[in-house]
């Protein structure tokens, strides 16, 4: 009997479900860098793909999490991917298990709203480096050289400076941070 209640007392989703879900961010042709927007259009995460991020299912009770999540390429070009959470199925339990009690508890804890496991860019690659020890925020990212030689970046407690290396570019390579000192 004491079960009965247990049951009876949450939502099917709450017990079967997770309010938080982990989401693979990955990008078609080659890693990029890619950050992540909420509904107020606030960057609440970035770095560079492939990327495991675990992300609120709901944004109010009731209310599905809505995302953006933009992905940049070369030559300064971006996509953007929605990313939605949707009804758990597990929500139909409610009708045959806990009832109107049940529905109520899903949506206000999360747990009536799944997101998806993946979202894939599909965008030519743009080279991030980021610092792991910084939370990978992005330390730099690629430039288009004009005719000068790969970059060389120096993190200092100032930010990032680029350096020139000597050693040979094409008009319109794209180089990438080569080291980084402290």
């Amino acid at each position: 009997m004491l079960s009965l209640f247990a049951v009876g007392s949450t939502g099917c989703a709450t017990i079967v479900s997770e309010k938080r879900y982990p989401v693979t961010v990955t990008n078609t042709q080659a890693p990029t860098y890619f950050s992540i927007q909420n509904r107020k259009n606030e960057t609440i995460h970035q770095g560079v793909t492939p990327q495991q991020v675990t992300l609120d299912a709901k944004a109010f009770p009731f209310w599905p999490a809505k995302y953006s999540v933009v992905f940049a390429g070369n030559d300064a070009t971006t996509q953007t991917v929605p990313l939605k959470a949707k009804i758990d199925p597990w929500v139909a339990g409610n009708i045959v298990i806990g009832g109107v009690a049940g529905t109520v508890i899903d949506g206000a804890t999360g747990a009536m709203f799944k997101l998806p496991a993946e979202v894939k860019g599909q965008i030519p690659p743009q080279f991030a480096v980021t610092d792991v020890n910084q939370g990978f925020s992005l330390a730099a990212a690629a430039v288009k050289v004009p005719a000068a030689a790969p970059v060389v970046a120096t993190v200092s407690g100032q930010g990032v400076e680029p350096k020139v290396q000597t050693a040979s570019a094409r008009v319109g390579d794209y180089s990438q941070p080569a080291t980084f000192r402290r």
